[in-house]
This record gives structure tokens, C-alpha cells and sequence, in this order.
């Protein structure tokens, strides 16, 4: 028995769909399809005749399948009248709460792949019997499920009513290179969108992105934007895969990114590209896909995860304009406490003495720094408040224009960024400013374009004009200048306006911040790309092909403008005449201009896929092949190439089933060894779906899902020609030749280092197993994974040299790595009358375990790297302070320091064999699950918005390195160093039993420099809790806006970023470095106008 379904002012989406002149939709089902939506397989053969019938009578093809099909249909039974009498036809309309038709709606019954979506009067129609479950889903609105409890058998008319979403979440997103469904994704990912980023200010995304994302680990370690021009980067490696502690592949030097221990690959709208090279407000949507199926269409890169970035869309019909414009100020998080002229005199001569040495200051010195009696000759200059201003500014502004009909759309994002830094920048200084200042001008477009029904063409284009500004003295040279300097080493300028200095600080800081000239370093980018889609639904239903072609070109140069100005030392004789003495020289401005990288790619890609439902059965395929064009000014053309295949299998939406396979060739290996082969598998259950759980209302997903697979990397940072000998030359280096014995220069000739024609790839095997949990109308979501991660044949060094030849081993694929842990989401969002409200947490544990590494023998155990965590912390132990004379004689010797004073570190003698050396070091720190979580939470009610985020982390071990702190007055032999808070708390005879810091040393023959041996003395917690974020905003409500503002839409925010930071260390910021460009502080307010 069969029927026409016509549903008006909809758009339904079926098996032979067809688009009548009337605007209605047609569809031949089979009433049981249509009533029912559960076939078994006869049935969904019926239902397919129908569609043959009406789609292609004469192809001889569909004539021999609608034949086959009949056959097996004589076995249907037929759809009983007493069946039929269950259904009843529904007419449904979809609103807001505010009672607005809600468009675009999809509106599917559960256990059947038939669904309508709502055209702009939010209408649907349905045929339905008692206790079918309508799903309702939309990316702005809570899914919703709707049981059908009571029927006539007549037309009704209901309502159903969405409640907006606040945390916006939509039922597909972007993988690498193609959209993925999540009902039926069974991988590990994690999606933000640009709601919940867009309030925080920044060159990039990646700020806002720390915390976000369960299983996306993000910290920034430096505050300094001018860093962030960099076209390439540089990575630390364990073997060829950059790690946790190691550094991470980010595209640039001022963030650590990374996922499971691993460096994501940026992918850009489908291309591998710069995250600068995107403008954060154009951003869409960010995803991290972590398992090996989900990164199996990296091909060469599928050991790493994928950060996804998806840019925003042209719209289908009208105009929308946005201009969104902040402007913010910034202050320094933290910085560390220098202590005062006075004190640094007091504490200099408490180390003098213990040294043995002559007080170096005398009490009418420590007066006239107390009271500043005489500031010329004895100065009290706290140079992080002279160099560094209290506050700078940032602002950014981007408008985005959109629009579209028919036949084209567009999507346009124009944007600048500036920022200053926190240097002084007297009038008196250069005309060009010499203070940090980082500028960006970028802009973005997309534009569709329907050739035909089944043609389309996506068109791309963006450019980056960036301009970094810095001190000539260089921004980290004068940084580390504020830290190591004494307050009283000089004034900034003599009583006749000459800049204050002597013999030991030769180049005034102050002078170094406005009067050294000044840097730049720009960078220019253009890119542009297409992507041409054919749908071949006319011969093959659910078959398409795509071919995307892309280029990018970045330069980057570099233009400096530095000069020196000698300093001038004052003193009084004793008569009171004034005198100066000049030290430094007076450089002449240099004038340079290089280009220090230009970096071009090119990339191609085409794709078949093949994507249909067979009733029940739902098969989705892809068959891929891209290659990629990477060319560095130094460096010769990567060529990395896949072949990459994927089949997915679905029934019912209940069981899923799903193979990629990928065949990758680089161009970096020998001969014979270019071409890798990597596969993964993934089976899912959704228990939600089936029959037996149908009474369970408030459940609306249950899904287990595994993923196994075999992945690969190449060796991105290991050289070209790793697998042929090479030679270098040694300048000056000479040797004798005959009987003359005078040496030639610059000819030696050496082997560079051992080539290995062995070389392959890197790889791994990867298991995620994890679970879905969707409730109460999907209010309720929760997902968690744990992974479980062997990587083999890591690139390494053997632990030692070939002494035959005196040289080290080459690179060889032996390192061995395991790494292992979870991570888990959780969002609870409801709304009480006009009160929305969200709480949304995650949490991730990273472990790793080395399995193998060649290292040198050892005696002892517990000096072995392998299986131990990678990026382990190795030190000595410490056992507290020495505390007399009679305990360091029977001590264990500290090796290669024998003038121990009590107030030195004592060390625990881990072998027993009486001497402190090398042989005592263990494992120390970075030995416990590394955990990172976000908690964010928020509502709105009537247009006012408030959120707030917090970021932190746990087992997270700080190793204090930086001599600048921790060294006391010796400060690379050179001069007495700054003094710090944490000195007060040094070890006395007095305080030997609460001290905190070393005996006091100023070098020497004192100068024990075996308390700076790394031990657990200098190791810290690093757990800290940060607010990230909070921000508060304001929308007028609509009707103001039509009937005051011609319908302009207008929103107010004001927005704080790193307001507050609960750390374990008070000493330093949690994340940022001694001596680095602190951590800012800001405080942004900010415009939105729609129209």
C-alpha cells in the first residue's frame, strides 16, 4: 500500500525526494515507512521501488534493481487496514518562548532515518501512532524529544516550544577535512564556539581557548605579542614528536599547545595552515579531535591530534553587517618583589662575611640609601617601576559584512589589532617609538557560489598585514637587564642630565628603553584557495566529488635601527666638586634590513563521497587523495602525500561501524622507505536507541564507542638528508700539509653527522574507549574517554659515541613511548522562565611511561630514564640545611665543593657510598598524573549576560632555574646581582630552623656553588587556579532596537581577563617564566552593532 506525503511551507529530506513547480514536496513511501519509520529489510526495499518508480523508469540499471526489488517485495506482507487505523496525520509548529516560529528546525522520529526540517512559519507535518517519539534539534535551541500520547484518527495541531540554548551546541561539526555527525562519530572530540570566546581580547584564539576544551592543554608562557610574526616554528622533541615540557608545535614562541602529550596539527578550514594567519573574530567554531580515526585524514601527521578551526559562513538569503569594536587596558600580573637599596646593602655584606671577605658598606652607606639623602651617589632606583609602565592599552576592531541569494553568498571579516607594551617611552626619546608594540591588519572572505543545482564553487581568500616594534637594545636583553640589576648600582641620570652608570653596568637600562633605536619585524601573508563541489545525485543517489586547491605565502623581515649612548659615573671629592667619568661608547645608529623567512605552501586535494540511507541502513564513504607543497627559504620542499580511504556503516542509529585507511609517501625518506601504511576501526552502540529503552523518557543518548588504530608522523624537524652522508666545513680549524707547518685556515673538511638509510616513519597504536551520556531533553550532556597510546620507533640518539671513529650514533627509529589518561566534560543548562543558566566543567590526566630509550649503563636503578615518565624532573635529593661544623665532616663529600658552611644544601647519598656526585640523582618531580581543568559558568536574562571561566591545573611540578632569583649576589661573575622577598628568608644561625633559602653567598672562595646543583630543594608545586575570564554584558531588547534604531541590533560588554590567580608558588606566575614579558592583566570594554 503506498502514499504521496506533501508537506507545505517545509523542506523534508528523504529517499527520492523530489521539488514540485507547486513548492510542495513529494515523496513515495510505503505507509509503513512513512507511519512507522522502523523497516526491516523487505520493507525498506518497498519503499525503495517507490522511489525507482518515480526517479528512473527507463534506466535500464534501476529497471533491473526495481525488478530485484519487487522480487523480494512479494515476500512483504501488505500494511493492514486495522495498521493503518494507528496513524494519524500531525501538523506541528515549532516556537520560540516567546511564541516566534522557529525555521530550520529538523524534526526527526526516533529508530528512522525519515526527518523534516521547518521552513520559516516553524511548520512540520507527520504521520504518527501513540508512543512515537518525535526529536526536535536545532545549533540555537535544546534538542528536544516529544512522545505522541494520545491520537485521533484525524488531523491535529500541536505546539511544541524550543528552549534557546545558551551553550550552543549543534549535531555536526568539522573534522580536518569533512563534517561529521556526532550521533555517529565515534571518536574523541571536543567543540567550543565563538559565543564563548569572543568576549576575551587577543592576537589569536588560544587564550581563550586555555581550559576550554576537555583534553586541549594550552599554556602561555610569555606576554609579549611582537613573538607572534614568526611564519615558521621551532620545536623541542622527543624523538620527532614535540611534547608536553619539551615545547610544542604552536606557530610561535609564546604558547604551549598541546593534546595527550602531543602537538596538534592546525587545520584551517580544511587546510593545514599558521593559527595566526586567522583572525580571531572571523572564527566560527575550534575543535580538538584526539583519537586515531578522527586524525587518520592527517595522513603523515595521524600520531598527532587535530585542532580544528572553522571560519564563519556566508548566509543563504539577505544582509547581516557586525561591527564589534573593544578597546582595553593592561597591567602586569606579576612580577617578582626586588628589595630595596638598603637591604640589598645589609644582605650583601651578611654575604661578605660569610664568605670571609670585608664588609663591602658602611652604616653611613646603609643611612643615605635609607633615606635618600645623597640619590646621586648612593641610588635607590626600583627598576621595574622606572622601565615598566603601570598600564598599556590594547583595542581590536573587526567588522564582518554577509549576505547572499540565490545564486551566490558572502562572507567578508575585516579586522585590526594594537597593542602596546610596557616599556617607558618618554617625549625626549626617538621620534619612532621604541616601546613594545605589536599592530595587525587582516581581512577574510568567503564567497558560494551555485553554478548549477549540482555544481558549487567556494572561494577563499585572506591576508595578514602584521608589524612587531621593539626596543634595538632588544626587548629580553633589557628585560633581563630590570631583573639582574641592584636597585643602588647607579641613578638613572646625574644631576646634569647624562645617564647615570659606571665600569661594572656600562648601558643605562633606561637609556636601552627609549634612546637604543628601536627593531621591527613584520610579516605579510596572502592566501587563497577554492573548493568545487559536484553532486552526482542524478546518476548515483548520495555520490559527490570535490576538488580543493589552495595557496599561501608568508613573508617575514626584520629591520633594525639600533644605537648605544655611553653612561657617565658621578662622585663628590672630598672638597664636594663634582665629577664624571664615562664609560660605554657612543654607537652610531645601525641601519639594517634582511628578510628572515619566506615560507610558501601549496596544497591540493580530491575527493569522492558516497553518503545514503537504505531505510534503517545508513553508509557513508570517502575516498581521498591530497598532496602538499611546503617550501621554506632555507630549507628544500617537503612533499608529503595520502591516499586516505573511509567507510562508515550505521544501523538504525543504534550500531556504527566505521574504517579508515591511509596510504602516505614523503619525500624526507631514503628510497624504498617513502611510503607508510596506517589504518584505524571504531564500533559504537547507542543504547538510547533501542526498543527496550523507549519508556525511558528522560534519556535521550547513551552511546559506547571504541577506536583503534595505527598512525604515523614524519620527520618534520630532523633535516632533509638524514639518510645520505653529508659533510661540513670547519673554518679556521686548518691542518699541517708536507713539511710546512704553518696551518691553512677555513679548509678542514668533516663528516657531518652518520647518515642512516634506514630511517621510516614514526608510529603508534592507539585505543580510545568512551561514552556519550545526553539527558532531560539533552540539558544534561556528559563525555569521557581514556586513551591508551604506544608510540615505537621514535627518532633518538644511542646514549653514546662510536669510539672506533669518534663519533655519535645516528638518528634511529628505537625510542619507545607510552602515554596514557582521560579526560571527561560535563554541562548542565536549563532556563526558569526568562532565566537561562549553564555550569559546564572538564577535566583531563595526562601519564606517560618511557619504554625504551638507549641510555649508558648505570649502578644504580633508580638512575634509569627508561620506564620512567617522559619529561621526568632529575635532581639530587635534598635533606634540608647543614646546620653545624661537626655535621658536614660526617657528612657524605659534596663532590667537587669542599667548602661546605652550615646554610649549605644538604643531599641525601641515594648509593651509600660517601660521596654526593651524579650517581645520586633520581627522579625528583614530573612523576605524577599531569592534570588541567576549566569550570565556566553563566546566564542571561533579558538581554544582561554574565559568565565567568576559571583554568587550572594539579601535579603539576616548577623547577626554579633562573640564577637571577635563586643565585644570591652572583650574577654570572660579572657583578653583585639584584636581590629578592626570598632572600629574607636565608639561613642564619638565628633561623636555622625556619629558613627557607640557602646560607647567603657573593662569591668566591665561599661561594658553595653546589647549592644551585638541581635538587629537590628548587622544585615547587605548579598547581594553580586562574580567572581567566568573567565577563558581564548587555543586549537592548528587540523592540527598543526596531522602534528607536531602525532596527540595529546593540550590545555593551565589559570584560576582565586573568583577574586573579590562586598559585601553590607565590614567588612567580604559575605558567610564565622568571624572566620573561609577564603575564597581563586586562580590563577591555567593548561594543556589538547588528544590522
Amino acid at each position: 500500500m503506498g502514499m504521496i506525503l506533501r508537506i507545505a511551507s517545509s523542506r523534508i529530506v528523504g529517499q527520492g525526494d523530489i521539488v514540485g513547480r507547486s513548492g510542495y514536496f513529494s515523496l513515495n513511501l510505503s505507509a509503513n515507512s512513512v507511519m512507522r519509520g522502523r523497516l526491516d529489510a523487505r520493507r525498506t526495499l518497498k519503499s525503495l521501488v517507490a522511489d525507482l518508480r518515480v526517479i528512473k523508469r527507463n534506466d535500464w540499471f534501476y529497471f533491473a534493481l526495481l525488478t530485484m526489488c519487487m522480487f523480494l517485495g512479494i515476500l512483504t506482507p501488505n500494511v493492514s487496514a486495522q495498521e493503518m487505523s494507528k496513524y494519524a496525520d500531525i501538523t506541528g509548529k515549532v516556537v520560540d518562548q516567546y511564541g516566534n516560529p522557529v525555521s530550520d528546525v529538523t524534526v526527526t522520529m526516533k529508530n528512522s532515518d525519515f526527518r523534516v526540517i521547518t521552513g520559516v512559519d516553524g511548520v512540520f507535518k507527520f504521520q504518527l501512532k501513540k508512543g512515537d517519539i518525535l526529536r526536535l534539534s536545532h545549533p540555537g535551541f535544546l534538542h528536544k524529544e516529544v512522545r505522541v500520547n494520545k491520537l485521533k484518527n484525524t488531523e491535529r495541531v500541536f505546539k511544541v516550544t524550543l528552549d534557546e540554548q545558551f551553550v550552543k551546541d549543534r549535531q555536526t561539526f568539522n573534522g580536518p577535512y569533512e563534517k561529521k555527525d556526532k550521533d555517529s562519530f565515534l571518536g574523541s572530540s571536543s567543540t567550543v564556539y565563538t559565543d564563548k570566546l569572543s568576549s576575551m581580547m587577543g592576537t589569536t584564539i588560544l587564550p581563550a581557548l586555555a581550559g576550554r576544551l576537555a583534553g586541549l592543554n594550552i599554556t602561555q608562557y610569555r606576554g609579549a605579542r611582537v613573538h607572534q610574526t614568526s611564519a615558521n616554528s621551532t620545536s623541542g622533541i622527543i624523538g620527532n614528536i614535540p611534547v608536553f615540557g619539551e615545547g610544542f608545535y604552536s606557530d610561535n614562541t609564546e604558547f604551549n599547545v598541546g593534546s595527550r602529550g602531543i602537538a596538534p596539527v592546525v587545520v584551517i578550514d580544511g587546510i593545514q595552515r599558521e593559527l595566526y594567519s586567522i583572525d580571531p573574530d572571523a572564527i566560527e567554531s575550534v575543535s580538538i579531535q584526539k583519537d586515531a580515526l578522527s586524525s587518520m585524514f592527517l595522513g603523515m601527521r595521524s600520531s598527532r591530534g587535530a585542532l580544528v578551526i572553522t571560519t564563519k559562513e556566508p548566509i543563504k538569503q539577505g544582509f547581516q553587517l557586525s561591527f564589534t569594536g573593544r578597546f582595553g587596558v593592561q597591567s602586569t600580573l606579576k612580577t617578582p618583589n626586588p628589595l630595596s637599596a638598603h637591604q640589598y646593602a645589609y644582605l650583601l655584606n651578611e654575604a661578605l662575611q660569610n664568605d670571609g671577605k670585608e664588609p663591602f658598606y658602611t652604616y653611613d652607606d646603609f643611612n643615605k640609601f635609607r633615606t635618600q639623602s645623597s640619590p646621586y651617589t648612593h641610588p635607590n632606583v626600583n627598576w621595574f617601576d622606572e622601565i615598566l609602565n603601570k598600564t598599556s592599552t590594547t583595542q581590536s576592531y573587526n567588522l564582518n559584512v554577509a549576505g547572499g541569494n540565490r545564486f551566490a553568498q558572502y562572507f567578508v571579516s575585516v579586522g585590526y589589532m594594537g597593542e602596546k607594551g610596557l616599556f617607558s617611552n618618554p617625549t625626549e626619546s626617538d621620534a619612532h617609538d621604541t616601546n613594545l608594540s605589536f599592530s595587525r591588519y587582516m581581512i577574510s572572505s568567503k564567497v558560494n557560489i551555485n553554478i548549477t543545482d549540482d555544481f558549487t564553487a567556494k572561494v577563499t581568500l585572506l591576508g595578514r598585514v602584521e608589524d612587531g616594534n621593539q626596543p634595538g637594545v632588544n626587548y629580553s636583553n633589557l628585560l633581563n637587564g630590570i631583573y639582574t640589576t641592584p636597585n643602588n648600582a647607579y641613578p638613572v641620570k646625574n644631576p646634569n642630565g647624562t645617564w647615570g652608570g659606571n665600569v661594572t653596568f656600562d648601558n643605562n637600562l633606561m637609556s636601552q628603553a627609549i634612546n637604543s633605536g628601536y627593531i621591527m619585524d613584520t610579516a605579510r601573508d596572502m592566501a587563497g584557495g577554492i573548493n568545487l563541489k559536484y553532486d552526482f545525485n542524478k546518476l548515483v543517489k548520495g555520490l559527490s566529488a570535490r576538488l580543493v586547491g589552495n595557496i599561501s605565502i608568508q613573508n617575514r623581515s626584520y629591520t633594525e635601527r639600533s644605537k648605544r649612548a655611553p653612561v657617565y659615573s658621578y662622585s663628590l671629592d672630598k672638597e664636594g666638586n663634582e665629577a664624571y667619568t664615562q664609560y660605554g661608547t657612543s654607537d652610531s645608529q645601525i641601519n639594517k634590513f634582511y628578510s628572515v623567512t619566506s615560507y610558501q605552501q601549496m596544497y591540493g586535494q580530491f575527493a569522492v563521497d558516497y553518503n545514503r540511507h537504505f531505510g534503517l541502513h545508513g553508509v557513508k564513504a570517502t575516498l581521498m587523495g591530497d598532496t602538499r607543497n611546503t617550501l621554506i627559504n632555507y630549507d628544500l620542499p617537503q612533499l608529503p602525500s595520502n591516499i586516505i580511504a573511509d567507510v562508515a556503516y550505521d544501523y538504525a542509529k543504534k550500531y556504527f561501524v566505521q574504517a579508515a585507511l591511509s596510504e602516505s609517501y614523503y619525500n624526507r625518506y631514503a628510497p624504498g622507505k617513502r611510503w607508510g601504511t596506517f589504518y584505524a576501526f571504531g564500533l559504537g552502540w547507542d543504547i538510547s536507541n533501542e526498543n527496550f529503552m523507549e519508556s525511558a523518557d528522560w534519556l535521550n543518548q547513551l552511546k559506547i564507542r571504541g577506536v583503534f588504530g595505527k598512525t604515523g608522523n614524519g620527520i618534520d624537524n630532523s633535516g632533509y638528508y638524514m639518510y645520505q652522508q653529508t659533510f661540513s666545513h670547519i673554518g679556521n680549524a686548518g691542518y699541517p700539509l708536507g713539511t710546512q707547518m704553518s696551518y691553512l685556515g677555513n679548509v678542514t673538511t668533516e663528516n657531518a653527522p652518520l647518515a642512516n638509510p634506514f630511517l621510516t616513519w614514526e608510529k603508534a597504536y592507539k585505543w580510545n574507549l568512551g561514552i556519550d551520556l545526553a539527558m532531560f531533553n539533552n540539558r544534561l550532556k556528559f563525555t569521557a574517554d581514556y586513551y591508551n597510546d604506544k608510540y615505537f620507533d621514535l627518532l633518538q640518539n644511542r646514549g653514546k659515541s662510536i669510539e672506533l671513529i669518534g663519533q655519535s650514533y645516528p638518528m634511529e627509529n628505537i625510542g619507545k613511548v607510552r602515554r596514557f589518561g582521560g579526560d571527561l566534560s560535563i554541562t548542565y543548562q536549563d532556563r526558569i522562565n526568562d532565566f537561562n543558566y549553564y555550569v559546564s566543567a572538564n577535566w583531563s590526566c595526562e601519564q606517560s611511561k618511557l619504554l625504551y630509550m638507549d641510555e649508558q649503563e648505570v649502578p644504580e636503578e633508580y638512575l634509569r630514564q627508561t620506564g620512567r615518565p617522559a619529561g621526568a624532573i632529575y635532581g639530587l635529593v635534598a635533606d634540608g640545611f647543614f646546620t653545624t661544623r661537626e655535621e658536614i665532616e660526617r657528612s657524605p663529600v659534596i663532590e667537587g665543593f669542599e667548602n661546605i658552611q652550615p646554610g649549605d644544601i644538604k643531599y641525601k647519598d641515594l648509593n651509600d657510598d660517601k660521596v654526593i656526585n651524579e650517581f645520586d640523582r633520581t627522579v625528583i618531580g614530573g612523576d605524577k598524573p599531569y592534570s588541567y581543568f576549566g569550570i565556566d559558568l553563566g546566564f542571561e536574562w533579558r538581554g544582561l549576560e554574565f559568565s565567568m571561566f576559571w583554568q587550572g591545573a594539579y601535579n603539576r611540578d616548577l623547577y626554579l632555574q633562573d640564577w637571577t632569583l635563586l643565585e644570591g649576589f652572583q650574577t654570572n661573575g660579572r657583578y653583585y646581582g639584584q636581590a629578592y622577598e626570598n632572600m629574607l628568608g636565608r639561613w642564619t644561625p638565628e633561623t636555622a630552623q625556619t629558613a627557607t633559602f640557602p646560607r647567603l653567598t657573593a662569591g668566591g672562595n665561599g661561594y658553595n656553588r653546589g647549592n644551585g646543583w638541581n635538587s629537590s630543594f628548587w622544585l615547587r608545586s605548579g598547581n594553580f587556579i586562574r580567572l581567566k575570564n568573567i565577563s558581564l554584558g548587555y543586549s537592548l531588547p528587540d523592540s527598543f532596537c526596531n522602534n528607536y534604531l531602525g532596527g540595529l541590533r546593540l550590545k555593551i560588554f565589559v570584560n576582565g581577563q586573568n583577574l586573579f590567580t590562586k598559585s601553590a608558588c607565590e614567588l612567580v606566575d604559575p605558567e610564565v617564566g622568571f624572566t620573561s614579558y609577564p603575564l597581563q592583566r586586562c580590563i577591555s570594554t567593548g561594543i556589538n552593532i547588528r544590522f
